[in-house]
């Protein structure tokens, strides 16, 4: 099995509006600045003190971001179940969804260590 941490940090960055938004400065109708959220900072603000400001978001690329991540989650919630019925010998018992469910149940709040621990001390109930 591998350290808890691999199942609970998936590689894609989790999708926050602002990455996917870009900002415009107007001024009587012309463009006078536009970059992303992160590079509209306080010189730019400062600079352009009377701009009518404009945020745009791209949504597909959200969506698109979003889906990634909620399949990377996924993925890895998935290989922990499977190795942890692995790790203790049930991969072919009718029960261990069961069990799992229990553990999941009692232990989700505090993580991937703590649904382990539960389901550690609940698998004996369906071990020969």
């Amino acid at each position: 099995m591998k350290v808890f941490d691999y199942y609970s940090k998936p590689q894609t960055l989790y999708p926050h509006k602002e990455d996917h938004t870009t900002i415009y400065l107007y001024d009587r109708g012309e463009v006078l600045w536009y970059g992303t959220f992160h590079d509209y900072t306080d010189d730019i603000k400062k600079r352009y003190p009377n701009a009518v400001v404009q945020k745009t978001v791209n949504e597909e690329s959200l969506k698109d971001h979003r889906k990634q991540y909620g399949e990377e989650v996924h993925k890895l919630q998935e290989e922990f179940i499977h190795d942890l019925f692995k790790e203790f010998g049930v991969e072919d018992n009718p029960k261990r969804e069961a069990v799992y469910a229990l553990a999941y149940e009692y232990g989700h709040a505090n993580g991937y260590s703590e649904i382990y621990n539960y389901f550690s001390d609940l698998v004996i109930l369906i071990k020969d």
